[in-house]
């Protein structure tokens, strides 16, 4: 909506009668009404307006574009608007952005959600991506208590490359799992079910440090399997580490420290991932394991939570009561 319309709507508001102003004030009101992500994104721009490409304040209005507001660097000269630079840039029909999201909220696959909010294909590749985006890195802060770590592994996989292919094509029922490569991925959860995970390029103290470093409290207890890789990451972080030899069968540390909890997301996770999807790409695994971390966490993830997350990534206001 345009400046003019909203003024408009804003001037006849002292014409109303309290009868039209109480149902009003009933639609505005309305929790289980969607929230207008790219009206919100952009009022919110609006106040503060800055350039994305050299970070100048104050640019000058430049007219509209599809009902957006554009701005005028001053220094760089560059037009932009409230997207310019963002994961949602360029994305069309917000209106059903919500829908959409609505069913990512309940994994709804790619054609199931072409369908259902009248888009192509492609169109929903690509939004799902843009959205994933926006909250790849929403991890955990910091996890407290009992913590547990654990790595798992996923086949190299090149799923909707046709092209440019490092290695042969695998053939249905010629696949030797043994000779191909796997990607180390790690889960760090507490037991209120704060996650950290990450994609690894080695299973090292190293690269678990590079993920877990200022993310894990001097104080919590990390349970993991002895490793020597686990070994450094305590040393270097200093936290409490409850090591298993889960290959002499000890499971299980004074009757509480374990790493079932995190065996367990990897179990739900591996299922989630080949039931649902049928496999992923490697290169897409963060961005999946950003929206796993969303559907898991303590509160179930509903339409609002989920607008939230893409919408802290512009550093707005969540909505109220989520």
């Amino acid at each position: 909506m345009q400046s003019q319309q909203f003024e408009q709507i804003l001037n006849s508001i002292p014409l109303l009668t309290n009868q039209q102003r109480n149902t009003l004030l009933s639609a505005l009101s309305e929790k289980d009404s969607p929230i207008d992500i790219a009206a919100s994104i952009e009022a919110n721009f609006c106040k503060a307006p800055k350039c994305p490409h050299c970070d100048a304040e104050e640019p000058y209005k430049w007219g509209f574009r599809n009902n957006r507001q554009r701005y005028q660097c001053k220094d760089c000269h560059k037009t932009f608007n409230a997207f310019s630079k963002t994961s949602l840039a360029r994305l069309r029909h917000p209106e059903k952005w919500p829908q959409y999201l609505q069913g990512m909220t309940h994994s709804l696959t790619l054609r199931p959600a072409a369908k259902e909010c009248n888009i192509n294909l492609d169109t929903s590749f690509r939004w799902r991506h843009r959205f994933l985006q926006a909250i790849e890195n929403d991890q955990a802060d910091e996890l407290s208590g009992i913590a547990e770590i654990d790595e798992t592994l996923f086949r190299e996989s090149f799923k909707g490359q046709r092209k440019n292919l490092p290695r042969p094509a695998r053939k249905r029922g010629n696949d030797k799992k043994t000779e191909c490569r796997k990607i180390p991925v790690m889960i760090a959860r507490d037991r209120t079910g704060s996650t950290v995970d990450g994609v690894l390029d080695n299973e090292s103290g190293d690269e678990l440090c590079k993920h877990l470093n200022g993310r894990i409290n001097i104080e919590t207890v990390v349970c993991a399997d002895a490793s020597l890789a686990h070994e450094k990451l305590a040393r270097k972080l200093g936290f409490i580490f409850k090591e298993l030899v889960v290959s002499a069968g000890q499971r299980v540390i004074d009757g509480v420290f374990h790493v079932q909890h995190v065996n367990a997301y990897h179990s739900n996770l591996k299922k989630w991932i080949f039931g649902v999807f049928h496999g992923i790409a490697t290169k897409n695994m963060s961005r999946y394991l950003g929206w796993r971390r969303a559907l898991t966490e303590s509160k179930p993830l509903s339409l609002d939570r989920l607008t939230n997350k893409i919408m802290s990534v512009f550093r707005f206001q969540p909505v109220n009561g989520t």
